[in-house]
């Protein structure tokens, strides 16, 4: 299943190295989201898509976001994070935590005329890494975005005879 986020408020809770593990997957999202946490490392700082807000995580911080990705590596606060997000519906994904989560993130390789979504289905998200890099290495990926652009305007030329 894909979800579109596009009209999505979307919040990363945490600032360290796991919640910097999906700042790829959310540049490809074309949004900006909000990030809460005491302090954020380095990747953080150069990315103009972030609204930054420098605490911790207190309860009613989900109540403006549809989709929350927490990696505060705090089990107490997950917990309560959890909490929250059930009272709230809103959809949540514990960056290393498959079991509590409502969705795992793939990793995506996005291009304009299509999208490849990989997944070991929370089990080893460096495997899916992995395997997103040896894709990007071993196909032609800008060819073959051309070539499905072409498809996709035949297909339109097709229904317009119609």
């Amino acid at each position: 299943m894909m979800l579109d986020v596009t009209n999505k408020k979307i919040l990363l809770l945490g600032g360290g190295k796991a919640s910097a593990e999906k700042l790829r997957t959310l540049s490809q999202l074309g949004t900006r989201i909000t990030a809460i946490s005491p302090e954020f490392i380095e990747e953080f700082h150069s990315l103009g898509w972030i609204d930054f807000i420098y605490r911790k995580y207190e309860y009613g911080d989900l109540k403006e976001f549809d989709v929350v990705y927490s990696g505060v590596n705090d089990r107490d606060v997950e917990r309560e994070i959890l909490k929250e997000a059930r009272e709230r519906n809103v959809l949540i994904n514990f960056i290393d935590k498959v079991e509590d989560s409502d969705f795992i993130s793939a990793s995506t390789l996005i291009q304009e005329n299509f999208s490849i979504f990989i997944s070991t289905y929370g089990r080893a998200p460096g495997g899916a890494k992995m395997i997103r890099q040896e894709i990007e290495v071993k196909l032609d990926l800008p060819d073959l975005d051309n070539r499905v652009g072409e498809m996709a305007k035949q297909r339109e030329a097709r229904k317009l005879q119609f």
